[in-house]
């Protein structure tokens, strides 16, 4: 019997100040208690987001440093170079990425079995990629992101999927190559 051994990343993360905690679309953090105290975050496969907290979503605007940012298409191009760069240079091999105006999915393989150092490394790279085109300094993603590690070809497959659905794209990577959208 032959072991399927294939692995990837399922590497997720979100332009800063888009989808804070307490968003009607759902989130997954901890909820604020309007008085003092809070709700744990619920981050549990099968578990159900919490939506929709007025509460959560006032304290976390209050937090805010920075403007919210929206990629542009041009931007979106840049992410996507700067991934197929970072990801080049180190021998790792990104099967499938969509860069949204608000998001970023990457599924990556033959890197290290460490979602969140690939994912601080990729992170880092666009930032300063982005960066450098504005001219200054600018904060560009939310802090952390979500790694989901897939084993198995299938598994792989389906993210792979997932991610070339994605809809409202404005540049993807397809085996290592650009394209806009």
């Amino acid at each position: 019997m032959e072991l399927d051994d294939a692995f990837a990343l399922h590497i997720t993360w979100t332009c800063y100040a888009t989808r804070l905690p307490g968003d009607e679309r759902g989130y997954v953090s901890n909820t604020i208690l309007p008085r003092s105290g809070f709700v744990p975050k619920q981050n549990t496969p099968g578990t159900p987001c919490t939506a929709d907290d007025a509460t959560t979503r006032a304290n976390a605007e209050q937090l805010q440093n920075w403007d919210a940012v929206r990629l542009s298409r041009p931007q979106a191009l840049i992410v996507a170079h700067s991934l197929v760069a970072a990801a080049r240079k180190r021998g790792w091999f990104i099967a499938r990425a969509s860069i949204m105006a608000d998001h970023v999915h990457v599924v990556i393989m033959q890197c290290p079995d460490d979602g969140k150092a690939v994912r601080r490394l990729l992170k880092g790279n666009t930032q300063a990629s982005l960066s450098e085109d504005l001219g200054r300094s600018w904060r560009w993603w939310t802090a952390g992101g979500s790694d989901r590690y897939k084993h198995g070809t299938r598994a792989i497959e389906a993210a792979i999927i997932y991610v070339a659905e994605q809809e409202y794209k404005l540049a993807e990577i397809v085996d290592m190559e650009v394209h806009a959208r």
